[in-house]
């Protein structure tokens, strides 16, 4: 079985958050809405405390699975979580079995860490421009919960950590129904997302960074990743972190992840530096692999066929690569 790099679940804030018997624990579950339920349900009497799955997680670990993808196992959308695919710094993400109704043998379940230990760094620049979104996919319109969020409460702060999470869950529906490489988005809770598994049972797809491939097949995968670059910019969307540790391969094919920081063109004056870089990382890597381009050039004429303005209003400090890499 996967072990849980230990780091990643370590502290007062994740015991917590795991503990059942803690106030914000309970307050929590009390405000959050259930996920959204498969298309099919049959009569089940299980609730979520009685989810025995056979991922072997740790004590602290297993409560937050238990608090993050109960929900999904009451409405059937899982029956059992079997091993963790991938540990980050902001969520992980887990194999899980897809139930009868659910219509999917296998489903990922990413699951976002304990507000307290996410660390993604500048996540204001991605921000700007975006509405606040409740765990249902809607804008927050309610005058407190604004006040809060714009203080920056303990409240405020939950509210920002699940609007997060809920941009990235539109923006798969919005680029998966447009066409994109991308998972499918089947439902969404407070803390998780259960998308599309792209692998077998016994292995889960590569990330593009762990491939090597033949300068045919390069070529080829590179114009699919333009292809859908091209497809995002006409839906409004920059993905803001892409490289080929974002990118899956799986049997000649691609599939784009991790769209959490994901922004729009019109709205983040920072957009086309945004989206210089994550051409530029793209390219680095295939001209590892044979495939000679010239990133800057291709991003400007991306950007202008799509009418977007050039305008980077941004310190370069802001933009210094992130780490990508897995750290697991």
């Amino acid at each position: 079985m996967s072990k849980l790099n230990p780091k990643f679940f370590i502290g007062d804030e994740f015991e917590e958050y795991a503990d059942p018997r803690c106030r914000r624990h309970e307050r929590n579950a009390a405000l959050r809405p259930p996920p959204k339920v498969a298309p099919e349900i049959t009569d089940q009497d299980d609730s979520h405390h009685s989810f025995d799955f056979t991922y072997q997680a740790s004590r602290h670990e297993r409560w937050w699975l238990l608090d993050s993808l109960g929900g999904f196992y009451e409405q059937q959308w899982i029956d059992d979580v079997l091993r963790m695919i991938k540990g980050g710094k902001e969520a992980s993400v887990y194999l899980c079995r897809g139930s009868a109704s659910s219509g999917a043998p296998w489903i990922a379940a990413k699951v976002y860490r304990p507000r307290q230990l996410r660390n993604l760094r500048n996540d204001s620049l991605y921000r700007e421009g975006r509405a606040n979104l409740d765990a249902e996919g809607r804008e927050i319109l309610n005058g407190g919960m604004q006040h809060a969020m714009h203080k920056r409460t303990a409240y405020g702060l939950e509210l920002l950590h699940t609007s997060w999470l809920a941009h990235e869950f539109t923006t798969l529906q919005k680029l998966h129904a447009a066409g994109a490489d991308t998972p499918i988005p089947y439902a969404t809770s407070e803390n998780a997302i259960l998308m599309g598994y792209v692998g077998d049972e016994n292995t889960a797809a590569p990330v593009l960074s762990d491939v090597s491939l033949s300068r045919s097949e390069a070529r080829r995968l590179f114009e699919r990743v333009m292809y859908n670059v091209d497809l995002m910019l006409s839906q409004e969307r920059v993905h803001g972190d892409l490289s080929a540790y974002n990118i899956l391969y799986w049997q000649g094919q691609i599939t784009l992840i991790d769209f959490p920081q994901a922004i729009s063109p019109h709205s983040n004056r920072n957009a086309f530096r945004i989206f210089g870089r994550d051409l530029q990382r793209v390219c680095e890597y295939f001209a590892r692999q044979g495939v000679r381009s010239n990133p800057k050039a291709l991003a400007e004429r991306l950007w202008n066929a799509h009418g977007y303005r050039l305008t980077p209003e941004i310190h370069p400090r802001l933009l210094e690569p992130e780490e990508t890499a897995p750290t697991d």
